[in-house]
């Protein structure tokens, strides 16, 4: 299933630094191997990587031949849209201008499974494209753009909930229609929640104005998305006007 993620910025990674600062760590440690494979490999990620706004790297399914050893066979395809039964799930795919991604944890999911069939020189090469990819994660200028996305959200955060009831003239919690005479009495409530859905964490959109105990009581019994809290308000009997459905 291919979707779109929140209008972000992404940068290719041959924006945020040099060739060699990824390949740096590689020389030396695998000395032993063909410098035309392990060049393959760190072209591949230079090229083909482009770092969220929030640290995240996401990878074009084009390039991953090189980098999951599949060689001219396009085994990458089915591991990245089937998975592998009973092991791993297929890849969530993220369209980025036009072009097929896969996110950097999925990615680092991929290279683990193959380096666990694979043997010989392939794993080998399976740990230069690890290594590569630790690299990048580590970089100044991407760990850098995860620090300002993650202080973003910390200092933003607490205006968000006096930020909609001003913009949509909030009197009432939204769930069942209490008035509230004092903010104190209501809190924002994500419903893509920061820990699964950490791009929407700004959006005043993703939120609704309840009273704290409901508040509570979502958090109580685990409740992170849309389908959850749509669910629990039909249950409660409140109302769902929030959702726009």
């Amino acid at each position: 299933m291919t979707q779109n993620l929140p209008s972000v910025i992404y940068h290719p990674l041959s924006e945020l630094t040099q060739r060699n600062e990824v390949e740096l760590i590689i020389k030396g440690t695998f000395a032993a191997l063909s410098s035309k494979h392990i060049t393959a490999i760190v072209n591949a990620f230079f090229l083909s990587t482009k770092i969220c706004v929030n640290g995240i790297p996401y990878i074009a399914i084009g390039s991953l031949s090189a980098i999951l050893r599949t060689g001219n066979s396009k085994a990458e395809r089915p591991l990245v849209y089937q998975g592998i039964p009973g092991v791993l799930s297929a890849a969530q795919i993220i369209e980025i201008n036009g072009v097929e991604h896969i996110s950097g944890p999925t990615l680092r999911a991929l290279i683990d499974v193959r380096m666990h069939l694979a043997d010989g020189r392939t794993k080998l090469y399976l740990q230069v494209a690890m290594q590569s990819y630790e690299r990048i994660l580590n970089l100044s200028q991407v760990r850098d753009l995860k620090e300002v996305f993650l202080d973003d959200i910390r200092n933003n955060r607490p205006l968000l909930k006096s930020q909609r009831i001003a913009e949509l003239n909030i009197a009432h919690c939204e769930f069942t229609g209490t008035p509230f005479f004092d903010r104190h009495e209501v809190e924002f409530a994500h419903i893509e929640s920061v820990v699964t859905n950490p791009m929407l964490a700004l959006d005043v959109n993703n939120g609704v104005i309840i009273l704290k105990e409901i508040h509570r009581e979502l958090t109580r019994l685990g409740i992170h998305d849309f389908k959850g809290m749509y669910k629990h308000c039909q249950t409660k009997g409140y109302s769902t006007a929030w959702s726009g459905q």
